[in-house]
């Protein structure tokens, strides 16, 4: 290893104290460094990425090289309503592998960092915490500016917490771009945008059934509400002694607002009674009008097959009442629940002010008082609850802002809807250039069906927190505008529902609307990743912004993964008490354990879990790859112009074993990448290192390094550049503990982040070698069976030797433990013995073991096996069993008593050599 030199050492207090920690002494800073045995993440992390940081390759336009490719990717913005939990964990871990794997490829990589100022989940949180304190009602006792202070405080500090945790987690993001969804440049693109749409005459302000939280005293979108199951009955009834038509609903008292019967067209118990109208009496302020419609939406096989019909408290019968206007039939439209979650002065003077549960209670007894009720059942129903504020969602009509899914956007001849569907199919306008292509592809099945059930979007929040929305009104004027128009105009109360800030984050985020620089360079993004659980939130919206705004996909390839939760398969949450800290889990075992422990066992769009057991194993694994490390460069450090990176010289069998397995190694994790598969490239890459490299390779080059300077100089240099090329492809999953050992190897010439990704060569091999360790593979279970200590030789034949193990003999015997013998031994007493192809081995035992001890676990093994060999046997005879269990099940138990039966056969056999 080369030495610092003294003239390009680091300055600084804090870099000279890195410096010092990682194994320079201050006496004597020209002494080859000395690696503790134990990689300490503690000593290197904060130091090394704020090398990174200050080198600025983060900055693609500062990379070193001609870069032309871009790739880019934008942070899916955390919410600022507290710290970041494992599963931002996992996705920092996705982004950075993609990133530093793309800048080590030579692209120009672009990763943007943000937060989300997230405005109904920020303003619920810090509502809550002012309730904590003494604040019953923050919205009533505070003004709007003095709510929008406190909210803005809590998100400050929760964003520098974020930011931190962040970095610690190795992100390399380009913080000089770093951006907010609450912050100028992006409020700008919101303002623009609502303008440009609301100019095309997409967003439009009307009255429509809406989700509204009571307890929020906000809409809410389709995509925010979460289905609960709960039990609930459904009662049928009729509206009165004379009215033909029963009807079923699992919400009686929102009948006093109900204003048609709906049937399907081809139920034919209905069709005499389709088109009249009946005006019946249950109590509300009016007599209802009930006319008989027909709506292909009606299940006839659901209750009695005819559906009150309440266009003001359910979004299908609204749209049945959409329908029936256009048709020039309309029905009419009455509001009984109000915004307060009561019942309204509509209902009736018996029900108004009368929470809905308690009217559901009174008109249901009026139905039975009047013999109209006819049917009652317990049934399990989902109820649509808000998920910021936990509360059942009530459908009421009200005026809103709302964004048009379905009319046709000037100069582009299709709709938002329409586009949508390009984007994941055939590309916008039929350009397979501008589509997205979604991991795993299933994902693209449940995206196009929610965009066919797409409704209008309810833009508006009755919030504080959020983008205000840019309107104006002076009497019957009304502006769009970002800036007061002058004097006499107010603005709108309401905000805009936080996805559509978030909607044009990948644009935004690079300029837009100004056409900058990076827009042109880094626009459509190359990649993202999501949980599958914003898909309809968060994924279809970016698309639609992106393809309205700038007529492109938002990014290329769109990674699914799934949601990450304990062992016991709950999700993390506060509530439940498992939550973890991210930060906690680094403090304990570091980065790199956390982030391998994370991508290793995931797959696309699937949950998985976290458990101790498995960040232990991550540790562990950094801990050997620093091991593997310091032994290497320890023991190669007197080579001083050893190869690095090619010019390697294979001359042994190992040497060019271990090439060629290096060689698929770099293939095979490349195509796992590429394929973002990133479980099966940490799985390949980790067997190669701790396997092929550590356990075989390194025991070998021992051996090679011994015989001859010649050979040893050769076997140094295969070392250093598999090595290497081992932490090259470590990097982007262990970015720390890798760029550590880097410059260890360099010094602060280099710098890993920026090294160029290995490419496989071409390196031809034959079976030889897996002959010969199949060899040492046998001799050491021979050894275990007969629990001979790891340090003890022995004896052993090799009958019928494979071709090159007797140049091999050396390494062979060493790995094995054993003096070996080419040739079959002259006599087999006190030898055991085992084949491998068409190989005998013979190990003597004799003297090596305690004869009665082994005999006696040998003999309890055998019996145990033979009885369960007997059992097995019986099962697999008995009719009744072989004709009723299914194919596979019996297949299993054969193999595993014939797998019974052998190892029965090898201990009978074991058991005469030590008669």
């Amino acid at each position: 290893m080369e030495k610092p030199d003294p003239s390009r050492r680091p300055t600084g207090d804090w870099l000279l104290a890195y410096w010092l920690r990682i194994g320079y002494s201050s006496s004597a800073m020209s002494d080859k460094p000395e690696l503790p045995k134990a990689y300490d993440p503690a000593a290197h992390e904060d130091a090394i990425y704020k090398l990174w940081e200050e080198s600025g390759f983060f900055d693609p336009g500062k990379l070193p090289g001609e870069r032309k490719e871009p790739f880019s990717i934008v942070m899916p913005p955390p919410n600022v309503t507290g710290i970041l939990h494992l599963g931002h964990a996992l996705e920092n871990a996705l982004m950075d592998t993609m990133a530093r794997y793309e800048r080590m490829r030579g692209k120009r990589v672009l990763l943007v960092p943000g937060t989300d100022h997230a405005a109904i989940a920020t303003q619920a949180k810090v509502e809550k915490l002012l309730m904590a304190k003494g604040v019953s009602d923050p919205r009533g006792e505070l003004s709007r500016e003095g709510l929008v202070e406190k909210i803005r405080e809590f998100a400050e500090e929760s964003k520098a917490t974020i930011l931190g945790q962040v970095r610690k987690m190795g992100t390399s993001c380009d913080w000089s771009r770093l951006a907010y969804t609450f912050d100028a440049e992006r409020s700008a693109a919101v303002n623009e945008l609502f303008k440009r749409m609301y100019d095309d005459g997409l967003i439009y302000r009307g009255y429509r059934v809406v989700n509204w939280s009571v307890k929020g005293q906000s809409t809410c979108s389709d995509d925010e509400i979460v289905h609960v199951e709960r039990p609930a009955k459904l009662y049928t009834f009729k509206y009165a002694k004379d009215f033909p038509i029963s009807i079923s609903t699992t919400r009686p008292e929102t009948k006093l607002g109900d204003t048609a019967v709906a049937v399907h067209p081809s139920d034919e118990r209905y069709a005499s009674f389709v088109g009249k109208t009946y005006k019946v009496d249950v109590g509300a302020a009016a007599p209802l009008e009930i006319r008989i419609i027909t709506d292909e939406e009606v299940d006839p096989a659901f209750g009695t097959g005819a559906l009150g019909v309440t266009p003001a408290h359910s979004a299908i019968d609204f749209a049945m009442y959409e329908k029936q206007k256009a048709k020039g039939e309309p029905i009419g439209i009455v509001p009984v629940i109000g915004v307060d979650g009561r019942m309204t002065v509509e209902a009736g003077t018996d029900y108004a002010g009368l929470t809905a549960e308690a009217a559901r209670e009174k008109f249901v007894a009026w139905l039975r008082d009047l013999d109209l009720l006819s049917d009652e059942q317990e049934i399990s129903q989902n109820v649509g609850t808000s998920d910021r504020w936990g509360d059942v969602i009530e459908a009421i009509p009200m005026t809103q802002w709302w964004l048009d899914m379905n009319k046709t956007i000037p100069s582009r001849g299709r709709t938002l809807r329409e586009l949508m569907r390009e984007a994941v199919t055939t590309g916008l306008g039929g350009d397979a250039s501008k589509k997205v292509t979604v991991t795993p592809e299933r994902f693209t099945k449940l995206y196009l069906d929610r965009v066919d059930n797409l409704r209008d979007w309810c833009l508006s929040r009755q919030l504080w927190w959020g983008h205000r929305i840019p309107v104006w009104y002076r009497g019957e004027e009304v502006r769009v505008s970002e800036t007061s128009p002058g004097a006499g105009w107010e603005q709108d109360p309401d905000t805009l529902d936080t996805w559509f800030s978030s909607g044009s984050w990948t644009f935004s985020t690079l300029g837009w609307p100004e056409r900058t620089a990076d827009l042109a360079a880094f626009h459509p993004t190359s990649w993202i990743q999501m949980g599958y659980e914003i898909l309809y939130l968060w994924l279809m919206r970016m698309i639609l912004m992106s393809a309205y705004a700038l007529d492109q996909v938002p990014f290329k390839d769109a990674y699914i993964h799934g949601i990450l939760r304990d062992q016991y398969g709950k999700k993390f949450s506060k509530s439940s008490g498992n939550g973890i800290d991210p930060i906690e889990v680094i403090g304990q075992y570091g980065c790199d354990a956390l982030r391998i422990s994370l991508l290793i066992g995931i797959s696309p769009g699937n949950d998985s879990r976290y458990y101790t057991e498995k960040i232990e194993g991550g540790r562990n694994f950094v801990n050997k790859l620093w091991n593997i490390g310091r032994y290497v460069l320890a023991t190669t450090r007197a080579s001083s112009q050893l190869p690095v990176a090619s010019g390697v010289e294979a001359k042994t069998l190992p040497d060019r074993w271990i090439l060629a397995r290096l060689a698929a190694t770099v293939s095979e994790v490349t195509a796992h990448i590429e394929a973002y598969e990133y479980s099966q490239a940490g799985e390949k890459l980790r067997d190669f290192t701790w396997g092929d490299f550590a356990d075989w390779y390194l025991e070998i080059s021992k051996v090679q390094k011994a015989q001859s300077p010649e050979l040893a100089a050769s076997t140094d240099a295969i070392l250093r550049h598999v090595l290497l090329t081992v932490l090259k492809l470590w990097h982007p999953f262990m970015p720390f503990v890798t760029e550590v050992l880097w410059r260890e190897t360099f010094g602060d010439k280099a710098m890993l982040m920026v090294e160029t990704w290995p490419t496989a060569d071409q390196v031809s091999t034959s079976g030889e070698m897996d002959a010969l360790k199949a060899i040492v593979a046998a001799i050491r279970d021979l050894r275990t069976n007969y629990k001979i200590p790891p340090k003890q030789e022995t004896e052993a034949w090799v009958a019928t030797p494979p071709p090159g193990l007797e140049s091999e003999l050396a390494w062979v015997s060493r790995l094995s433990s054993s003096k070996i013998t080419l040739g079959a031994p002259k006599q087999t007493d006190g030898l055991s013995s085992a084949v491998v192809g068409e190989t005998g081995i013979f190990v003597d035992i004799a003297g090596k073991v305690d004869a009665t001890a082994e005999r006696e676990r040998l003999t309890k093994e055998a019996i145990n096996l033979e009885k369960y060999v007997t059992s097995v046997d019986a099962k697999l005879a008995n009719e009744e069993f072989v004709g009723k269990a299914p194919t596979a099940v019996i297949e299993k138990e054969r193999g595993k008593r014939d797998a019974a039966a052998a190892e029965l056969d090898k201990i009978r056999a074991q058991l005469e050599l030590i008669q």
